[in-house]
């Protein structure tokens, strides 16, 4: 059982990270995406105390070289879901489940919406989970919508057992495809359709019918992942010291509201990963 689940990669989830460390907790970092996507698309950042002038690439480049230094045990799958346990917490990956005493949400902010029709038919042909639901469409034709490029790995793994994937991308893949029923298509989704189950994606371009939808973002809604957790609009609610509703759980950075600034991410990265150690030294005492 990990100390502390440190559930994004980006400034908030890597400053917890290294404070983690520097307090000798067994830290297990999730994210599936690219360490701080987001931010990586910046060209230049200027107010960022100590490095004027530098790429949003660069400055994650060394946030994450001084977060790996402590050596966390880093997990490049999303946390579908977890689950509270007496005592800790049940983190389930596609590949894995993992347990930890504490957790913190350092998930950033979707930068996408959820599709009319998304919520409705999770479960019911739609999915967040390549791994876990590929296998229930062997031979079958789905769609894909995914705004990270290390979705390949997902989509192509779809590629050998669907029929045929039709995938809609809002980025440009840099490497050829590995299977020829894969088809990307120049198309903007805009709803999800279907009666007890998915059955079509409604684009600007028409519509995409499919046994299957899978979407792959960097942030998928809160509610998918801890329903039990209080939430202030779209933002997780949290007190000065970072606690959540939940004991044991804590939230960081731009998931729990604006102004969304990478020095207050990194702040409240450290802030919340105090309260977790102090939490989770509470536990040991016992």
């Amino acid at each position: 059982m990990f100390d502390i689940a440190i559930v994004g990669g980006g400034p908030a989830g890597l400053a917890a990270v290294a404070t983690a460390g520097v307090r000798h907790k067994n830290v297990a970092l999730f994210d599936a995406g690219d360490f701080g996507l987001a931010l990586r698309k910046s060209t230049l950042i200027k107010n960022y105390i100590g490095l004027p002038n530098i790429s949003g690439n660069d400055l994650m480049n060394k946030f994450l070289a001084q977060a790996e230094s402590f050596n966390p045990t880093i997990v490049k799958h999303k946390v579908l879901s977890i689950m509270p346990m007496d005592p800790g917490f049940m983190l389930a990956a596609a590949e894995n489940v993992y347990e930890a005493k504490s957790v913190i949400l350092a998930l950033g902010t979707a930068h996408s919406h959820q599709l009319p029709g998304e919520s409705a038919l999770l479960g019911k042909g739609v999915s967040y989970c390549a791994t876990c639901d590929g296998s229930f469409y062997k031979g079958k034709k789905v769609a894909v919508i995914a705004a990270l490029p290390s979705a390949k790995e997902d989509i192509e793994f779809l590629g050998e057992l669907c029929s045929e994937v039709t995938a809609m991308l809002t980025y440009k893949p840099t490497e050829p495809w590995q299977h020829g029923n894969i088809k990307v298509i120049d198309a903007k989704p805009k709803e999800i359709k279907g009666e007890a189950k998915a059955q079509a994606v409604v684009t600007d371009q028409g519509t995409v019918e499919a046994d299957g939808v899978f979407i792959f973002r960097e942030t998928d809604p809160v509610s998918n992942l801890l329903p039990d957790l209080a939430m202030n609009g779209n933002f997780i609610q949290v007190d000065l010291q970072m606690k959540t509703n939940i004991p044991g759980v804590f939230a960081a950075g731009d998931c729990t509201g604006t102004p969304w600034q990478i020095s207050r991410a990194c702040g409240q990265g450290q802030e919340a990963v105090l309260s977790a150690v102090s939490y989770v030294d509470k536990l040991s005492s016992k």
